[in-house]
């Protein structure tokens, strides 16, 4: 089936509202101020709209799938607190009852690995992981200082405009794998920041 949100983002806080009472009734003083930051950010962070830019990656057949804004912004919390792979957030989200609730699922009724290997298929859409070969030139190591009081050379590192400029001057040859993500990307994000006309 298609995705479906009815309650849109209110729904969401609602549910954070409702189950922080429950299981942490006492949460303003119980919880730690990087806790209340990363809540803070996702409750004013609306991601309801991925749902319908998500509806042409579902079919109309089969049962109602997670919400693809749940599962973006769960992938999306995993980070902020750390944790990068899918098999441990599974494992945290049935352990750590906070979690799935900053996550948007209910305790006792949050996705399994396959699912979200699922949903990342849905992003990517190509069979082959990475949009450029794969094998890349090694990098350069800074040469060691000559004497005993000169410091090393840092190592290279890019800003993200830096980045940004190396995407325009060599893009890949075929966008079309990472077209969903970029269109999430850029809607959510980057045509949020002040002055910034980042449309391809």
């Amino acid at each position: 089936m298609k995705p479906i949100n009815i309650g849109s983002h209110s729904a969401y806080q609602e549910h954070v509202l409702t189950q922080l009472r429950k299981y942490y009734p006492n949460a303003t003083t119980s919880l730690s101020s990087s806790t209340w930051q990363i809540l803070d950010k996702f409750w004013n962070l609306d991601l309801s709209q991925v749902d319908k830019l998500m509806q042409d990656r579902y079919s109309v057949f089969g049962p109602a799938p997670r919400l693809p804004s749940d599962m973006l912004r769960a992938i999306l919390v995993s980070v902020e607190f750390k944790i990068t792979f899918y098999t441990r957030l599974v494992s945290d989200l049935k352990e750590n009852h906070l979690h799935t609730i900053i996550f948007g699922f209910y305790v006792g009724d949050t996705p399994g690995v396959g699912t979200f290997y699922d949903f990342h298929r849905r992003l990517w859409l190509s069979s082959d992981k990475n949009l450029t070969n794969a094998f890349h030139p090694p990098k350069e190591k800074p040469l060691k200082p000559k004497g005993n009081e000169e410091k090393a050379a840092h190592a290279e590192k890019l800003t993200v405009a830096e980045l940004f400029q190396q995407f325009e001057k060599n893009p890949p040859a075929d966008m079309a794998p990472c077209a969903k993500l970029w269109e999430i990307f850029n809607t959510f994000f980057l045509q949020t920041l002040p002055g910034r006309d980042l449309s391809l």
